[in-house]
């Protein structure tokens, strides 16, 4: 799945699709959910939307969850105290989280002493649980012939050598590059109108942080489909 962005409705829209399909039923079949990460920030509900990702966790053991550039942010920030990276992530969505968490930011991101009281206070009200899922996060996954980050991965470079950093935060160099990649890498972090579909890599952004909507790729084997919460969306905007 995509990257979710605060959207609740798109994210429980989408899970009901998942669990609707009727092939998903038949015997012997076993699905594997992975999520590409950026799960809070932009949209209203971030805080909302981790509660629901940590009931599909209890629910599904199996469930693979990826971390995105912008829980990066927001654990760097709340945990680590890296302020830089707290301003960052504030001024890309953060505010909304925070927002959905009940804190208000601050007027004056360049107080560094109401930027620092914030952050105390937000990460005191942050639940425990989701703070193990925040922790929990992986950088990568890989099943058969397909590899999973969330943004990408260093061209040129081996998947065993590759650095956290660029599988949260690359874009360019990877999405310009036809370099074989080992495997096909699915990914989100770069918004698209559609799911963008190359020989080497398919990205499953299709914007739901920007006005757009929320794609999961069903993959077996060679094949693949798509499912889509809420495609109109992008329409109206």
């Amino acid at each position: 799945m995509g990257d979710v962005h605060g959207h609740l409705d798109l994210l429980n829209d989408l899970l009901c699709q998942i669990s609707d399909r009727p092939d998903r039923r038949r015997q012997g079949r076993t699905d594997r959910l992975i999520f590409l990460g950026d799960y809070v920030d932009r949209g209203p509900n971030s805080a909302q939307v981790i509660d629901r990702l940590c009931r599909v966790q209890q629910d599904d053991p199996t469930a693979v969850f990826l971390k995105g550039n912008h829980e990066e942010m927001m654990v760097a920030f709340l945990q680590a105290g890296d302020l830089t990276k707290g301003y960052h992530w504030l001024r890309n969505g953060g505010d909304m989280t925070s927002a959905s968490y009940g804190v208000e930011t601050p007027n004056d991101l360049d107080d560094t002493n109401a930027l620092i009281e914030f952050r105390s206070v937000l990460a005191t009200v942050v639940p425990d649980a989701h703070w193990r899922f925040l922790e929990g996060l992986q950088v990568s996954y890989r099943a058969g012939d397909y590899i999973f980050v969330h943004a990408g991965l260093r061209p040129g470079i081996p998947f065993a050598d590759q650095r956290d950093e660029d599988m949260i935060w690359i874009r360019d160099r990877f999405l310009h590059s036809d370099a074989d990649f080992g495997g096909c890498v699915v990914h989100g972090h770069s918004p698209s109108p559609k799911p963008d579909i190359h020989p080497n890599r398919i990205g499953l952004d299709t914007g739901s942080g920007k006005g757009g909507y929320l794609t999961a790729g069903l993959f077996w084997s060679t094949e693949g489909s798509f499912l889509h919460a809420y495609p109109d969306r992008i329409k109206h905007q």
